[in-house]
């Protein structure tokens, strides 16, 4: 029985150090907790904003480019080599000046000469990417918050192995100290 349970008897110094360390890893595990849950607070701020930023930068780009049927004048790639899903073509198209335009793009599909694909075209005439969409910033949002929510778990785990296993190290401390004013009284062995 340790000096700390019996009744009247004040607790020794192996005893104040165990609670301390219990104490602690009381405080760390709640510690841990909190920044756990402002973790997933930190991926939701983050997907928000990246989903605000893609959603506003796909408002200007629309502004700035306007959509074109264009007709596919030659194939750049062999069908054969189509082994990412990307077609390389030449296209033309009438720019919004009313002007004929051609050019290289890429496109996923399999497109034949003479077919007509939708494109992008700035105001100079030039092709374009398409602007980005609703779909592409809740793509962009997901990813954002799950990485963040992934990083930040990561921190927290090895920032909880680390303390924990300081604070394992007091707690065997605290009990080799225990055990070693306790041990000889228990076993009758008497220390020289």
């Amino acid at each position: 029985m340790r000096a700390a349970d019996r009744p009247g008897s004040e607790p020794g110094p192996a005893d104040r150090l165990r609670r301390r360390a219990s104490r602690r890893e009381d405080l760390l595990a709640v510690l841990l907790g909190l920044l756990a849950a402002c973790g997933l607070v930190v991926a939701w701020l983050a997907g928000a904003a990246a989903h605000g930023s893609v959603l506003e930068r796909g408002a200007v780009e629309a502004r700035q480019r306007v959509p074109v049927a264009a007709t596919v004048t030659a194939r750049a790639s062999a069908v054969g080599d189509l082994q990412t899903g990307q077609q390389s073509l030449t296209l033309s198209w009438t720019g919004p000046d009313g002007q004929p335009h051609s050019g290289g793009s890429t496109l996923p599909g399999l497109y034949d000469v003479g077919d007509r694909v939708p494109a992008w075209v700035g105001t100079d005439g030039r092709l374009a990417p398409p602007p980005a969409t609703p779909a592409d910033a809740v793509t962009v949002a997901v990813a954002a918050g799950f990485i963040t929510a992934v990083m930040w778990a990561a921190v927290v785990w090895v920032a909880g192995r680390l303390v924990f296993a300081w604070n394992g190290r007091a707690f065997a401390r605290a009990w080799e100290e225990d055990w070693a004013a306790v041990e000889p009284g228990w076993s009758g062995r008497r220390t020289p």
